[in-house]
């Protein structure tokens, strides 16, 4: 867990508890929010392509918000699942790609479509690197620039107007992050 999340992260779930007590009344489950959470994205990713940025920033910020919250009530409702925590994580990768998939086929830069892919590809390779580990039998919770900071990263560039900003420091602190678990896994195992 970053340091990020690791600070905001209690802050952010007690200023939630009105919204998961009233999702909780609603019967509303987690998988449900994690799915919305999908589409959000995707929505946004579509604004995205279409070059309107305010109603992607909108979108994606709501998609992320949904993310934030499927865990929280899970939690909340003691109904945490295997099957929820898979379906979480797998939906997390097509959330991830569809906002970079977006800037690199709307893009009329060529550079910035490859970028944009590339961090794409270095973003899947942090969270990979730690789904690998932990298949592994180890934790590997280490990493600087994980999924919370490439998501506000992301925001931050779109609400600016600096997707292209963005799509580099993504880039940059992807990279270094899965560096970073490729070390800190090599220094855990026996040689």
């Amino acid at each position: 867990m970053s340091y990020l999340v690791r600070e905001i992260k209690p802050h952010f779930e007690r200023s939630i508890q009105p919204v998961l007590t009233a999702l909780t009344k609603a019967h509303v489950s987690p998988n449900t929010i994690t799915l919305l959470g999908l589409v959000l994205v995707i929505v946004g990713s579509v604004f995205l392509y279409m070059h309107m940025h305010l109603w992607s920033f909108v979108f994606l910020a709501l998609g992320g918000l949904a993310d934030a919250i499927d865990g929280s009530l899970a939690r909340k409702n003691g109904t945490r699942s295997e099957f929820g925590a898979f379906l979480d994580s797998l939906v997390d990768r097509f959330s991830d790609a569809s906002p970079f998939i977006a800037i690199s086929l709307s893009s009329e830069e060529d550079y910035l479509s490859f970028l944009s892919l590339l961090a794409l590809v270095f973003s899947f390779g942090v969270s990979y690197a730690k789904a690998r580990a932990e298949s592994l039998g180890y934790t590997l919770n280490v990493g600087t620039f994980e999924r919370t900071e490439r998501w506000l990263t992301l925001l931050v560039g779109i609400v600016l107007n600096m997707v292209e900003v963005s799509i580099l420091v993504i880039l940059f602190g992807s990279f270094i992050t899965m560096l970073q678990r490729v070390f800190a896994f090599k220094n855990r195992i026996p040689h």
